[in-house]
């Protein structure tokens, strides 16, 4: 019985002073932090992951989020002036007396009488086409950005990473160590 019971409090002990494997660096935004939420400087990131990834992925992935952000902000309004434009277009059809439009015979009717309008109308596809190409791109540059920046932060806490674990062992229950 007293051996048991050694043998529960030593597994106790060691549970308590086995520390568990957390990420000790993450991305947030276009920046790896620690695990406390302090960004880490340049310097810093690459003192832990090497110049070469540094400048070959780092350096990349922000430069393909901010990207991103600006395709996706010019997509929207592209796509808000195309729909505004369209908008704007039916009204002016409307007061034009032209409530029934079903053929491209009916269209080029009214494009005789006001090339505005027909212009107005082909400006409004482009803009809404031109802003859906634009937000779509900048979905896809931001994400593969951010992706970019979770693999170094990954490799940050690869780098860095160990952990203390009590487990099973090929022979039992014991200490290891992965790293």
């Amino acid at each position: 019985m007293k051996k048991f019971a050694i043998l529960c409090g030593l597994i106790a002990a060691l549970l308590c002073l086995s520390q568990s494997a957390s990420a000790q660096y993450a991305r947030k935004g276009a920046n790896i932090v620690d695990k406390n939420g302090y960004i880490l400087s340049d310097s810093q990131l690459i003192n832990i992951v090497g110049r070469d990834v540094f400048d070959q992925t780092v350096v990349g992935a922000r430069k393909q989020i901010k990207s991103g952000n600006g395709l996706l902000w010019g997509g929207l309004l592209g796509i808000a002036a195309g729909l505004g434009g369209a908008v704007y277009t039916g009204v002016r059809l409307g007061k034009a007396g032209y409530s029934n439009i079903s053929s491209y015979d009916d269209f080029k009717q009214i494009m005789d009488k006001d090339p505005s309008i027909g212009a107005l109308y082909l400006g409004s596809i482009a803009l809404t086409s031109l802003g859906s190409t634009s937000f779509s791109a900048g979905i896809i540059l931001k994400t593969i950005g951010k992706k970019r920046l979770n693999w170094v932060g990954e490799q940050a806490n690869f780098a860095r990473g160990y952990s203390l674990n009590v487990g099973a062992t090929p022979n039992g229950m014991g200490l290891y160590v992965t790293f």
